[in-house]
């Protein structure tokens, strides 16, 4: 028994030290170290292998006891057919089959990848190569520089930390941490990242990279700088290529030169045809101080110049707006930005203070001061309530409001003007009492206003036929103006108020 248990303990012992990992070597010229007899010291064409690792030096110490091995000079390691690794001075532990190696110039080359560095780890267990004095690596077309980094040739994966650059064909991205494959030429990023394209900065703290064919994508912080227009979203899907960007959630893009807004929660934006297109709560807001001009739509259309400057919005169905000034509502919206002419189509209605306007097609022309002046093209109406059931209207086949800045000045009203005006008188009590009502007709109609933009002074052009009436006197039939419509439920009385829409609107 005792016997066989020293044979079975031989056979394990055979076994381990058959096992052990023992680097055979070979060279010109090599001699003991006379204080330390362990070490052999090798020249002239040193050549030593270890498990499938070829190792080739000018000159090397082979410790025997501890099993490791020390190279200077022209060092060339032979990891596998496509691995290989060349520096200036080298140690190597068989026992924990890890490399070290230091030069002016450490190249590590796996397949297509190319590292360069000043000092390098490989482990050859894990076959990752890890450096922390900074390094540039290349893979075809592409460029990696950081500080710190690990490379892992099982995966061709790099985590890479640290001034992080990533160069490519089209795309500069610079970084703090990134994660990129040699194969899928994928960047994964989860810190501050600046992705810079001609003209075009992403800007985001999640998301990747795809340097063979130029998409990105990010789900954090999002922004997109490009000349003169700023993008912020959720999440954004780019093709560098296409020049196409895709941003949901919390979409804004500002117009920084013509001080424009679009926002909504889904946009896209082909850069190549200069196009937008904004929907899912789409607002476009054209900014004026504290006093700027809300415009919602089901949809919002945008055209830029070369210079990402808005040319052109387009808002379509549903469409309100709101300025503390003047209010509107209507199916569809034209915006020129050069001409700053905003038409409105179909059903187009406007309020300022007390007074409604409504045409066939209604344009307003602005400018950095406010509205300057409001054509009413088509069955130009005005409207004012006075009371419960009575109102002051205007109408005409044209109409233009004048303003100076945000105040009317005067209206006329041209071509087959007829009107329902009711007199009034201030009483001391500060309330208006009604005296009668003026009905008449006349190829021109003038109002002025005063400054609080209330109607002060009508007056009729070219042989006006105009009748006072008491006001118990005056017919039914001529209490309204044909046409007439008060559309008080489509007004929007605030901001919030442009995202509500009554069965009616719909």
């Amino acid at each position: 028994m005792k016997k066989s248990l020293l044979i079975l303990l031989f056979s394990i012992l055979s076994s381990v030290m058959y096992s052990q990992k023992i680097i055979e070597y070979q060279s010109g010229m090599g001699t003991r170290d006379e204080q330390k007899p362990e070490i052999w010291i090798l020249y002239d064409n040193v050549f030593a292998t270890h498990e499938g690792m070829n190792l080739y030096a000018d000159s090397a110490h082979y410790n025997t006891k501890l099993n490791n091995f020390t190279a200077f000079n022209n060092i060339k390691i032979e990891l596998t057919d496509t691995t290989t690794i060349y520096g200036d001075k080298l140690f190597y532990n068989a026992n924990t089959r890890v490399v070290e190696i230091w030069g002016k110039d450490v190249i590590f080359i796996d397949g297509a990848t190319r590292l360069v560095t000043t000092h390098l780890l490989y482990d050859r267990n894990s076959n990752m190569a890890n450096y922390t004095a900074g390094g540039v690596a290349t893979n075809k077309q592409n460029t990696l520089v950081s500080k710190k980094g690990y490379y892992y040739s099982n995966a061709n994966e790099f985590f890479v930390y640290d001034d992080v650059v990533l160069t490519d064909s089209s795309a500069v991205i610079k970084t703090d941490t990134m994660q990129y494959n040699t194969n899928t030429n994928i960047a994964l990023f989860t810190s501050s990242t600046h992705i810079t394209s001609d003209s075009t900065v992403i800007y985001s703290e999640y998301g990747w990279y795809n340097t063979d064919k130029g998409l990105a994508h990010s789900s954090k912080a999002t922004s997109v700088v490009s000349a003169n227009q700023k993008l912020t979203c959720g999440i954004l899907d780019y093709d560098e290529n296409k020049k196409i960007s895709i941003a949901k959630h919390n979409v804004v893009v500002h117009d920084s030169v013509n001080n424009m807004i679009c926002k909504g929660d889904y946009a896209y934006s082909n850069e190549k045809k200069h196009k937008l297109f904004i929907t899912q709560t789409p607002t476009a807001i054209l900014v004026d101080g504290t006093d700027s001009l809300y415009m919602h739509s089901d949809t919002i259309y945008a055209t830029t110049n070369t210079s990402n400057e808005f040319e052109t919005i387009e808002a379509y169905h549903h469409v309100k707006f709101y300025r503390k000034d003047i209010q509107g509502s209507c199916d569809s919206v034209f915006y020129n930005v050069a001409d700053s002419l905003m038409t409105m189509y179909y059903t187009p209605i406007m309020w300022s203070n007390e007074n409604q306007f409504t045409a066939d097609t209604i344009i307003m022309k602005l400018d950095s001061d406010g509205i300057k002046q409001i054509f009413f093209n088509g069955n130009a109406f005005i409207s004012q309530k006075v009371d419960k059931n009575k109102f002051n209207q205007i109408n005409g086949k044209t109409a233009i409001v004048y303003l100076d800045g945000k105040k009317p000045l005067y209206s006329d009203i041209i071509g087959n003007a007829q009107s329902v005006y009711y007199l009034t008188e201030k009483q001391d009590d500060g309330q208006d009492a009604l005296l009668g009502v003026n009905v008449g007709i006349g190829s021109g109609i003038r109002i002025y206003y005063d400054k609080n933009r209330e109607p002060s002074r009508i007056v009729t052009y070219t042989s006006p036929d105009m009748i006072t009436y008491p006001i118990k006197d005056l017919p039914e039939e001529k209490k309204f103006l044909k046409g007439f419509k008060w559309w008080q439920d489509r007004r929007p009385m605030h901001v919030n108020d442009i995202y509500k829409h009554n069965e009616k609107e719909k």
